[in-house]
C-alpha cells in the first residue's frame, strides 16, 4: 500500500518536525514540507483566471500550533540562535512589542511578510491555516503531553494506517528536516540533545514574561481565534 501524502503547515518553532517524526514513524504516510509553497508561509488564494493553478500534490493535510506565550518564547530563542528568516529586535521585551519581518532566507529574492509584532504574526498565520476546513489541527502542548492519544486522533481524521507495533516518540530534540533528506529510523529524525518536555508540560516558558509583557500579549490576542484553536482555557490558566 502506497504512503499517504500529507501536507503540513505551521509557524516557526510550532512543532512541525516533531509531528512529522511521530506520524512517519507510526503511520503509513509521507509528511511533505512545502506543498503550498513554504510550510511556514500563508496558504495562497489563487483566482480562477490566474496563471497559477491548484496543482498541489497531497491527499491529507494538517497544521500545528503552539499557544501564543509558548510560541513567543520559542520564536525569540529561534531568532537569537538560528539567526535566519526573521528581522526583529534582539531584546525580548522589544521583540514582543515590535515589527517583525518574515521571509525565506533560503531564497535570494524571497518576498517578505511584515507584521506589527509577533502576536500579529501568530494571529494572521494561524487564522489562515484554521480557515482551511479540511485541515486537521494539532496542538503542540497536547501532543507533547499525550503523543499517542493526540496523534491517533489526528491519524484517524486523516484515515492513516498504523505501521508500528510499539508507539514511537522522539526522546531527543528533533532535527530541522527537509524533503530531500532520507529518514527511516528514529535516529535519522532526532539529534543527541535531550528534549525538555517539562518546559511545555509545566509551562516554564512563562518565566520569560513579566506582568507588563503578559498584559501586552493579552491586549493583542484575538479571542475568536483562541476559541477556534482551543486555547481559551489554557490562556486563563497561564495568567
Amino acid at each position: 500500500m502506497s504512503k499517504v501524502k500529507i501536507a503540513m503547515m505551521g509557524c516557526f518553532r510550532s512543532g512541525t518536525n516533531f509531528a512529522k517524526t511521530i506520524l512517519e514513524q507510526n503511520y503509513n504516510c509521507e509528511v511533505k514540507n512545502n506543498v503550498f509553497g513554504w510550510k511556514h508561509g500563508l496558504l495562497p488564494i489563487i483566482s480562477a483566471d490566474s496563471n497559477a493553478q491548484y496543482q498541489f500534490d497531497y491527499e491529507k493535510a494538517f497544521f500545528i500550533t503552539k499557544n501564543p506565550f509558548s510560541f513567543l518564547s520559542s520564536l525569540f530563542k529561534y531568532h537569537l540562535s538560528v539567526k535566519r528568516n526573521l528581522i526583529a529586535p534582539n531584546e525580548f521585551k522589544q521583540f514582543v512589542r515590535s515589527k517583525i519581518i518574515v521571509f525565506d532566507q533560503g531564497q535570494a529574492n524571497s518576498p517578505q511578510l511584515r507584521f506589527n509584532n509577533p502576536i500579529d504574526f501568530w494571529t494572521m498565520m494561524n487564522w489562515n491555516y484554521a480557515s482551511k476546513t479540511d485541515f486537521v489541527h494539532i496542538r503542540y502542548e497536547w501532543l507533547v503531553e499525550n503523543p499517542e492519544v493526540i496523534i491517533e486522533r489526528a491519524a484517524g481524521k486523516m484515515g492513516l494506517e498504523r505501521i508500528s507495533t510499539n508507539f514511537i516518540t522522539p526522546q531527543k530534540e528533533v532535527k530541522r528536516i527537509n524533503d530531500a533528506e532520507t529518514t527511516k529510523s528514529l535516529e535519522d529524525y532526532q539529534t543527541t540533545v535531550d528534549f525538555d518536555k517539562g518546559r511545555y508540560l509545566k509551562h516554564g516558558y512563562m518565566t520569560d514574561f513579566d506582568s507588563d509583557d503578559v498584559r501586552f500579549v493579552l491586549s493583542q490576542l484575538d479571542d475568536e481565534l483562541l476559541d477556534k484553536l482551543g486555547y481559551a482555557e489554557l490562556i486563563k490558566e497561564l495568567i
